[in-house]
């Protein structure tokens, strides 16, 4: 039996939140942190309304589009960033309840920690990445002879003119990509560690039904004490499939209207992207890449959760294969009759319904993609 705790990784950036005073320890909130969390997030949401304000006042098409493009991007990141400031109960919960376990084949032992070793890494070279954007938005307005932000914002200061006004927004830039770090990858981090922990539970469930009753050792056991070990197996798998779909339905829940979110802005962002990428409305290279940016990271975020939601489906759909791969022949007809029931039970997989609505799978992320190619040509004949 071997126990399974959060990573390493997951806990530090815990740990970094709650330096940060977005999340407190054991014992309740402290006033400062209390007062600390509403001056974050307002903060956060002038950041999406310079964007806004500026895509409406803009007379550039392009540069409106581009604009339009980031503000729905900060939108959803926005939510994250409210759910990690206010969330941290739920958030915690859910960790501590999907992500800390048992397993008993060292084969899945070792299957897990791959997959949470891959995605980790993967989780890595994202907050690499993320790290070099936010750099290059900070580098941006020092290069070249004119002092410019990477977007045209909109400000209350003239930042264009005043050298007060763009010291300001330049403070007042920087500051918001640092959250939007934090939200873009921690948040979004904590997500695909959580749906990745759902889909592989339901791995390891499957090898436990496989295995009922199988006894390790060369132990003399009686006919009936062996059935009797099936049984208690059995017991014991169907109490945990059903703990399984109810932590899954939760998460279900928390995360439902931010992914109906997602759903309902990708494919704007998705095509506001390739619309930028395609004309090259970028000044410069910094620009470039960070439009480059934007879009991958979009497409990544989509692919990503509706990569996991898929799995959760695929897994669970297998239970019943291993249902009928363990030693159900020798048993006795009771227990067979346990044994079909479950089967029918199974037959059923587990398909995470966004909104009641959408399924969390591979399918959802290509008709959001072929939508985006849609709005795409619309655009495209918009502009010509």
């Amino acid at each position: 039996m071997h126990s399974i705790r959060t990573h390493q990784v997951i806990d530090q950036m815990i740990s970094f939140f709650r330096h940060m005073g977005i999340w407190h320890g054991q014992d309740a909130a402290t006033v400062s942190q209390q007062r600390l969390k509403p001056v974050y997030f307002i903060y956060y949401v002038f950041f999406f309304a310079s964007f806004l304000f500026g895509a409406v006042t803009k007379e550039s098409l392009d540069e409106s589009i581009f604009l339009a493009e980031v503000a729905i991007v900060i939108l959803v990141l926005t939510t994250k960033f409210w759910m990690l400031l206010w969330k941290q109960k739920e958030i915690m919960e859910l960790l501590n309840r999907i992500c800390v376990f048992s397993i008993r084949d060292d084969e899945e032992l070792a299957f897990f920690n791959d997959k949470v070793e891959n995605l980790i890494k993967l989780v890595l070279v994202f907050g690499y990445a993320t790290v070099g954007c936010v750099l290059g938005n900070s580098i941006f307005p020092f290069i070249g002879k004119e002092k410019r932000l990477i977007a045209d914002i909109a400000f209350p200061l003239d930042w264009k003119n005043s050298e007060i006004g763009f010291w300001l927004a330049y403070f007042f830039f920087f500051i918001e990509n640092i959250l939007s770090f934090v939200a873009m990858v921690f948040g979004t981090a904590i997500i695909w560690y959580l749906l990745l922990h759902c889909s592989l539970r339901y791995k390891i469930l499957g090898t436990d039904i496989r295995n009922m009753g199988r006894i390790v050792g060369k132990l003399k056991m009686t006919e009936k004490e062996r059935q009797t070990i099936f049984y208690q197996d059995l017991l014991k798998t169907i109490k945990d499939h059903l703990h399984l779909r109810e932590l899954i339905d939760e998460l279900e829940s928390f995360l439902s209207k931010l992914f109906l979110l997602q759903f309902a802005t990708s494919a704007v962002c998705i095509c506001s992207a390739i619309y930028c990428l395609a004309f090259d409305i970028s000044v410069n290279f910094v620009q470039r890449l960070v439009q480059i940016y934007a879009f991958l990271y979009v497409i990544a975020e989509l692919f990503m959760i509706t990569y996991f939601g898929n799995e959760i489906k695929l897994y669970s759909s297998h239970l019943t294969y291993s249902l009928f791969e363990c030693n159900w022949v020798e048993q006795p007809l009771a227990t067979k009759k346990c044994i079909l029931v479950f089967g029918e039970y199974l037959k059923r997989s587990h398909e995470v319904l966004i909104g009641k609505l959408y399924p969390l799978t591979l399918d959802t992320f290509v008709r959001i993609l072929n939508s985006s190619y849609t709005l795409f040509n619309v655009l495209q004949n918009f502009k010509q």
